[in-house]
C-alpha cells in the first residue's frame, strides 16, 4: 500500500476509528493527549505507519535527535501511527490514530488514510479535536459533538452535547479526511472540546480528561482515569498564580467566568446521570450498526444533518 509499512497483517474487524490530529484543532494537546492515554491503556499496539517523507515540510515539523542510553544519536520523524485493539471479549476492535496535521497533498495523504482504514474494516470514525475559545480555566471545559448517523445524533443530544455544523471558513485536515471518508460510507461523530484561548502552549489535563471522558462512555472501554484528579489541581493552580501577575489577565478571566456561568442554565453539559438510559441509547446503535452492516452497504451512504 503507498506511503504506508504495515507492522503486521491487519485484522478486518476493527470497524470503528478514532483520531485524532496535533495542531491547527489540538488546542491544549488535548486530543493528541486523549488519543496517548488510550493507546496506552487499553492497550493497543502499533499497527501501521505514514511515511512522512511526502507529506511534511521537515523545516516546519522537524525530526528530532535523541540519545539512547548507551550514547548514541537516533532521528526521530514526525510519527503519523495506526494502533489496534482487539478485545477478546469482542468481535470487533478499535482502529486508533494520532499525528500531526500534514503540510502538504492533503488529498494523496486522505487516499492512503482511508485505505488503512477500509482495509481495516473501520464503518464508522470519531473525530477528536479542541479549539481555543473563551472559556476560562477555572470552569468545567465544555465539548460539543457533532455527527451524520441518526442513531449516534440521539445519543448527544441526550447528553447535551449535540451542535448543528455552522462554521464557513479555512478548515484542517480532519474535516476533509472525514468528507472523503463520508464518500466512501463511513459514518462519523466529531467531538471538540474548548480550550482558555490564553492559555495557547499549554498542556490541559482537564481538556484531555473532558474528551476521554466522553470516548470512553461512547465506545465503553474503561481508561486510567485516576491521575487527572491531582494533574487538574496543580494545572489550575499554576494558572491561578500566571492569572493572578496581571490585573488585565485577571479582569478577562473574571469577565469569562461571568459569560459562562451566565450561560450555563441555558446549555445542558456533562455526561448524563439516572434520567438518562444511556446503555438502551448504546444498544440501539450497535442495532442500527448491524442492520447497516447485514444490508452490504446497498444505500448511497449516511445522510447529512
Amino acid at each position: 500500500m503507498d506511503y504506508v509499512e504495515f507492522d503486521r497483517d491487519p485484522p478486518a474487524t476493527l470497524t470503528t476509528l478514532v483520531l485524532a490530529f496535533g495542531g491547527w484543532i489540538d488546542a491544549g494537546q488535548a486530543a493528541t493527549g486523549a488519543l496517548r492515554h488510550l493507546v496506552r491503556d487499553l492497550p493497543a499496539p502499533r499497527l501501521a505507519r505514514i511515511d512522512p517523507e511526502q507529506f511534511f515540510v521537515f523545516t516546519q515539523e522537524r525530526p528530532e535527535v535523541r540519545m539512547t542510553s548507551d550514547e548514541i544519536r537516533t532521528i526521530h520523524w514526525p510519527r503519523s501511527e495506526f494502533y489496534a485493539w482487539h478485545p477478546a471479549e469482542r468481535r470487533e476492535g478499535l482502529l486508533l490514530f494520532s499525528g500531526p496535521e500534514p503540510h502538504q497533498r492533503w488529498k494523496t495523504y486522505t487516499k492512503a488514510f482511508l485505505d488503512v482504514a477500509e482495509r481495516c474494516g473501520v464503518k464508522r470514525i470519531v473525530s477528536l479535536g479542541a479549539l481555543l475559545a473563551g472559556a476560562p480555566h477555572t470552569r468545567p471545559v465544555r465539548v460539543t459533538a457533532r455527527c451524520t448517523e441518526p442513531a449516534w445524533r440521539s445519543l448527544i443530544e441526550a447528553w447535551g452535547i449535540y451542535r448543528r455544523p455552522t462554521y464557513e471558513g479555512p478548515t484542517g485536515i480532519s474535516t476533509v479526511l472525514l468528507d472523503a471518508a463520508e464518500k466512501r460510507g463511513m459514518s462519523h461523530l466529531g467531538l471538540m472540546g474548548q480550550a482558555p484561548h490564553y492559555l495557547q502552549n499549554a498542556e490541559n489535563p482537564a481538556a484531555i480528561q473532558a474528551l476521554l471522558i466522553y470516548i470512553s462512555r461512547l465506545l465503553q472501554v474503561s481508561p486510567d482515569m485516576s491521575q487527572f484528579a491531582d494533574a487538574i489541581k496543580e494545572f489550575r493552580t499554576q494558572c491561578d498564580r500566571e492569572v493572578a501577575r496581571n490585573r488585565a489577565t485577571r479582569e478577562h478571566v473574571q469577565q469569562l467566568e461571568q459569560q459562562y456561568d451566565a450561560s450555563a442554565s441555558e446549555e445542558r453539559q456533562g455526561l448524563p446521570e439516572g434520567e438518562l438510559d444511556s446503555d438502551k441509547l448504546m444498544q440501539d446503535l450497535e442495532e442500527f450498526l448491524r442492520k447497516q452492516r447485514q444490508s452490504g452497504g446497498e444505500s448511497s451512504g449516511p445522510s447529512r444533518d
